[in-house]
This record gives C-alpha cells, sequence and structure tokens, in this order.
C-alpha cells in the first residue's frame, strides 16, 4: 500500500512538472507511467488506490504552488489521466485460458483501441463542454492558440494570426487526441517495466508487435471519418470530429504497418540501418507516416507478415 500511494503521489505532482522546464516537460507527459505500474504490480485494486492519492496530490499541490481555486486541478487529472489509466490497465490484465495449458492476456491491438476509443470520448467531451462558446471547440482551440502565434510572429498582424489559428484549430485537436494517446501507450510500456525491473514483477507480459491487429470495426471507422470530412470539407463540428476519428483510427494502422516494417527488418541484412532510417525519415518529413498507415492497411487483407514469414 506504501509503494502505491507512493506511486499515485509521484504521477499526480509530477503531472505539475511541465511548468519546469524540458525535462519537467518530459515528467509530467510520463506522469501515468506510475499508476501502470501500480496496476501491473499489485493489481486492479490498488490502480485504483493509486489513482486516487494522485489525484488528491496533484490537486493539493496545484493548491498550494497557485492558490486555493487551482485545487480544481485534480479533476482535470482525474479525467485525462487517472480514470483513462484504470479504465486500459482493467482492460490490459484480462486474461483466459488458451486451451494449451497457457493464457491468453488481451492482445495489443485491441488494447490500442481502447486507448484510442478514450481519446476520442475526451475530445467528445471536451465539444459538448463548448457547445455554448462562440465558434465551438473549433473556436475555443483557435482562441487559444492566436496568442501563441502572434508570440512566435511578432511581425504578423493581429487578424493574420487569428486566420492561422482558425485554420490550424482542427489540426491542433486531432493532433492534442494522438499525443495524449502516444502518451497513454508509452507510459504504459514504461509503467509495465518499471512493475518488473523495479517492484519485483508484472502480472501480464508485454503484447508482440508482431501479433499486433486491431479489431475490424477501427477499419470501418477510418473510412466513414475519411468519407465524411471528403464531404463536408473539414467545416464545422462534423468536419472536425470527423476529422478527429479518421486520424484517431489510422493510428492503430501506423502500429501494425511498423510491425510489417520491423519482421521485414529482421529477416534483412542491414535491417536495422533500413528500420532507423525509416522513423527518421517519417519524423522529419512526415508523408511517410502515411505510407506506413497504407501499409498496415494493406496488411489486413494480404496478410504480408503471414506470406513472408515476418511474423
Amino acid at each position: 500500500i506504501t509503494i502505491t500511494l507512493a506511486a499515485g503521489a509521484l504521477s499526480g505532482v509530477g503531472s505539475l512538472l511541465v511548468v519546469t522546464g524540458a525535462l519537467g516537460v518530459i515528467a509530467a507527459y510520463l506522469a501515468p507511467a506510475p499508476l501502470f505500474a501500480a496496476a501491473f504490480r499489485f493489481g486492479l485494486a490498488n490502480g485504483l488506490l493509486s489513482a486516487v492519492a494522485g489525484t488528491i496530490a496533484g490537486a493539493l499541490t496545484a493548491a498550494a504552488l497557485a492558490g486555493p481555486e487551482q485545487v480544481l486541478y485534480g479533476i482535470g487529472y482525474a479525467v485525462a489521466t487517472a480514470l483513462p489509466v484504470l479504465v486500459i490497465a482493467r482492460f490490459a490484465l484480462l486474461s483466459r485460458p488458451d486451451g494449451a495449458g497457457g493464457t491468453e492476456w488481451y492482445p495489443g491491438g485491441r488494447l490500442m483501441t481502447v486507448a484510442i476509443t478514450l481519446a476520442a470520448i475526451l475530445v467528445a467531451g471536451g465539444w459538448l463542454f463548448t457547445l455554448g462558446a462562440e465558434g465551438g471547440l473549433r473556436g475555443e482551440v483557435a482562441r487559444t492558440l492566436e496568442p501563441l502565434i502572434a508570440l512566435m510572429a511578432a511581425d504578423a498582424a493581429t487578424a493574420d494570426a487569428a486566420a492561422l489559428a482558425e485554420g490550424l484549430a482542427g489540426r491542433f485537436v486531432a493532433f492534442a487526441a494522438c499525443f495524449w494517446v502516444v502518451q497513454m501507450v508509452l507510459s504504459g510500456l514504461l509503467g509495465r517495466f518499471a512493475a518488473e525491473r523495479l517492484l519485483g514483477g508484472a502480472m501480464r507480459p508485454l503484447p508482440s508487435i508482431s501479433t499486433f491487429d486491431p479489431p475490424e470495426v477501427v477499419r470501418w471507422v477510418l473510412m466513414a471519418g475519411l468519407a465524411l470530412t471528403l464531404v463536408v470539407g473539414g467545416d464545422g463540428d462534423l468536419g472536425l470530429l470527423a476529422g478527429v476519428a479518421a486520424v484517431l483510427a489510422s493510428m492503430p494502422y501506423l502500429v501494425l504497418g511498423l510491425g510489417v516494417a520491423h519482421g521485414l527488418a529482421r529477416r534483412t541484412r542491414g535491417g536495422g540501418f533500413i528500420l532507423a532510417a525509416v522513423y527518421m525519415l517519417a519524423l522529419m518529413l512526415r508523408w511517410p507516416i502515411l505510407l506506413i498507415v497504407i501499409l498496415g492497411f494493406v496488411e489486413r487483407w494480404a496478410g504480408l507478415r503471414r506470406r513472408s514469414g515476418a511474423a
């Protein structure tokens, strides 16, 4: 229980370190990891205790640093961090006999689907919360981005900053949703590593990228999101939500495409250098990401891993 409470406090306080500099941003980004570590080492009940401790610690720390009204920070932490961690951990710890004397754990493809579903729920919640505001969610995001854009381009006219913020708002929402999913995935992996190496053992093994396979419903969401985005042109609330849905649904196919690339690299001489080049090009140019998503989409029908023996 002491370790569980300490993990929660570390997560809650760590989530506030974003204001302390570059290292603090990284620490805050990985704040869900201690919660995952507690759940993966001691079970979901202890994960819940850790989440409550993190919420209280974050709220009290925020209030102590910035005033009593900042105690409401705990609500944001609970909604965006603690509750999603508990939901993901609950599914991650599901298992059943595999019929051959072993254990089958909840698969990685479905775990990521849980994460992107939670991200979509958070975006939908933000949309509902801003229904009464001018411009809705897009308007709220644009008004948040406008001073930042004006600050980065001090010689730009205010009208130009406003127009640019309006144009970037939809993309920013989609990016933030993907950023959150990556945060949960990385924190989950780090939490599982900490449970295994630092706390004495994890309750489930790591999912394998070679067997990663998203459920069929993700493909239909991706196709529907793309179709709606093309029809409405990305304008209005429907265009915003459809675009976010399409981007989120493409993420499992990005992982699937990377799984194909990893499998093929293992069978190719110098495959490690090729794989490193793929990652570098994807991060620098960004358009290779689309090719990797398409590769993952094709894998569902072509079975490239199975045909090449890469799996």
